[in-house]
């Protein structure tokens, strides 16, 4: 991450853990955050995109492609910040704003994370439409691949973390936490899944090409609030336990960063 302001400060644990952990987006710049998050998809659709209409779609595109690089971009800002002790959401002072490439830059890097993940259980599914032995197999290896995966592309800000040699040495460093986290990570993915359940499963290539602009209006349009407003909240509080897995385990990494 290309962030050169001073992390929080650790202090004391006030409340039981898991608590403090759930209330991690309860920060004055979390909340502002999540208002964000919510209210400009709507107010892109209502001020902006009826201006954009003479251009056709390729300008409404580019803006909601840097509304969800800004996304990213704060996610991976609550991973490096709890990366270095942050228990709260942390700000974005206006000095560090990013710009077009860092947002850009941070929407590729985090899909890179997934993608390396579940590129084979995507194209498994895809060319087979089948959700068989072969098919879970391959989805449960990416996900106990994934949190180190974005955890190292993230903080590294490079796609040449996602190697693979690296990725599994890491792994066994910290073995038995690191399969804690998978579960925490299950469970939060469990959690978004059962938000998102609404959402139809693509078949087929040329269906799972039409699912990207279906994916869009679900998280950019106006229906759903509460479970947007869920699913933010969730993806705030995984990027905190990525980022304290780093600072816990730091020592026995040794990325040296």
């Amino acid at each position: 991450m290309k962030i050169i302001e001073n992390p929080q400060l650790v202090t004391e644990r006030k409340v039981p853990w898991l608590i403090d952990i759930l209330l991690y987006p309860m920060s004055i710049s979390g909340i502002i955050h999540l208002v964000i998050f919510l209210v400009t998809p709507f107010l892109i659709r209502k001020f902006v995109l009826p201006f954009l209409d003479v251009f056709g779609g390729i300008l409404s595109l580019v803006i909601y492609v840097l509304f969800v690089g800004y996304v990213f971009y704060y996610l991976g800002h609550c991973v490096f910040d709890s990366s270095r002790g942050g228990r709260r959401a942390p700000d974005i002072a206006v000095y560090n704003t990013p710009g077009k490439g860092e947002l850009l830059s941070q929407l590729f890097l985090t899909f890179g994370g997934f993608a390396a993940c579940f590129c084979w259980a995507s194209v498994y599914y895809i060319f087979t439409e089948r959700t068989d032995l072969i098919f879970w197999a391959l989805t449960a290896g990416g996900i106990f691949f994934l949190p180190m995966a974005l955890l190292k592309v993230i903080l590294f800000d490079s796609i040449d973390a996602l190697e693979p040699i690296s990725i599994i040495r890491s792994i066994f460093k910290t073995f038995l936490p690191y399969c804690g986290l998978v579960l925490v990570f299950c469970v939060l993915g469990g959690l978004i899944a059962q938000i998102t359940s609404t959402l139809p499963l693509p078949g087929g290539l040329r269906a799972a090409i039409m699912y990207i602009p279906i994916v869009l209006n679900y998280l950019l349009g106006t229906a759903f609030i509460y479970q947007k407003v869920a699913f933010i909240y969730l993806a705030m509080v995984a990027a905190n336990l990525l980022g304290r897995f780093y600072w816990w385990h730091k020592d026995k990494l040794g990325w040296g960063i």
